[in-house]
């Protein structure tokens, strides 16, 4: 079984949970998928993954009260804890060979192997809500004790999981949780696409991104603006999952856009050639996790330029291509340095050092997973 909650926003992870789904199948598994949305359209849609979706078994995750009654919202999230620990203890009850949690779930498989990957210490046993806290909010005191309330309650009706591995995204994330004692950890990159570069290059600048705050859009805008002189794009994708959980940004902030920038809302597999003839990649997230589309950049040949914070700078530090930079002013100069700078790496030259971070690896890490006994973990 693959657990993937949250499977609705259609982001990098989620490709991470339906390429793990793709592989178990080549390799002969029935694959069951816990999630809140069975959409095999939507795969093939968005990351051309064919029919992997609806050969899955889907297995549909409790959904929580939504917009409840004015002063009952406590009320169902405890009635909502109390349906996933009954819901857990009949998940128990399956006969799963295999379980792979490609978000750190709350399910528990006392027995049984089961692997989590992680991209942030805020994803640990995080999903589904409302048992942890959004990372990107800040509770008051009174609401902290509740979701800890909400956490015992849980611990108490279901058993906390205990995964035979953790498979974490980033160094620096690896090196945390073992200094936080989860000694059964490794590092893992995500299963990117293969792009190929298309040369000569534009002189244009590219960052595929969906439409959410912590992607630090603005960011982009406002350096589209001081730099006029170049062309920028923004392959974006708006799903609606991410409209409902922040109302009014996406409008907001796509009613803004400057001048030289060109939004495209479209799934970048839907148009590779906007990454394979861009000269420039540019992140703005200072986001932990699974960087896809940065990777996918690289193999198609573009400079990237990404911020000191985050895995980002990780995989540029790793590959020994591309810039970092600090602030804004910052990033202005190393976007102007890559694009009519001396060319310190060639479209080709990026591309293949792309490769280290491949497909490859990741499914071999999970065909390794599949052969293993639980006395003989991977490293």
């Amino acid at each position: 079984m693959v657990i993937h909650c949250k499977l609705s926003p259609y982001a990098g992870a989620e490709f991470l949970g339906l390429s793990t789904c793709k592989i178990l199948q080549e390799m002969g598994f029935h694959v069951s998928i816990l999630s809140d949305v069975f959409e095999p359209s939507r795969a093939e849609e968005i990351y051309g993954m064919g029919d992997v979706l609806g050969r899955c078994t889907h297995i549909r995750l409790p959904e929580p009260t939504l917009h409840p009654p004015f002063r009952l919202d406590y009320l169902t999230r405890i009635l909502y804890v109390i349906r996933l620990a009954r819901f857990s203890r009949v998940l128990n009850q399956k006969d799963f060979q295999l379980i792979l949690s490609t978000q750190s779930s709350i399910f528990s498989f006392p027995g049984k192997r089961l692997y989590h990957f992680v991209y942030d210490l805020n994803d640990l046993f995080r999903y589904p809500m409302p048992l942890i806290v959004p990372p990107y909010s800040r509770p008051k005191p009174f609401k902290s004790v509740y979701f800890y309330l909400l956490r015992a309650l849980y611990a108490r009706l279901a058993p906390r999981p205990s995964p035979t591995w953790f498979f974490v995204a980033g160094p620096n994330l690896n090196h945390q949780f073992r200094s936080m004692g989860h000694q059964n950890s490794s590092l893992f990159f995500p299963p990117s696409r293969v792009f190929e570069p298309k040369i000569p290059k534009k002189n244009q600048i590219i960052q595929v991104s969906r439409i959410s705050p912590e992607k630090r859009i603005e960011m982009l805008f406002e350096l589209a603006r001081r730099l006029p002189q170049y062309s920028f794009i923004l392959a974006g994708k708006n799903p609606s999952a991410q409209r409902l959980l922040h109302p009014g940004y996406s409008d907001k902030l796509l009613s803004k856009v400057p001048a030289s920038l060109d939004y495209i809302e479209t799934p970048i597999v839907k148009n590779p050639e906007l990454l394979e003839e861009s000269k420039v990649y540019l992140q703005t997230s200072e986001e932990w996790g699974v960087l896809l589309t940065l990777i996918e950049a690289m193999s198609a040949g573009c400079i990237p330029v990404v911020p000191s914070v985050g895995s980002g700078a990780e995989i540029v530090k790793l590959a020994g291509v591309g810039y970092i930079y600090e602030n804004l002013d910052d990033a202005t100069e190393k976007i102007r340095l890559a694009m009519e700078g001396e060319t310190r790496w060639s479209p080709l030259e990026i591309s293949e050092r792309a490769k280290q971070f491949g497909p490859g690896a990741f499914e071999n890490m999970i065909r390794k997973i599949c052969s293993e006994d639980t006395r003989n973990p991977p490293t």
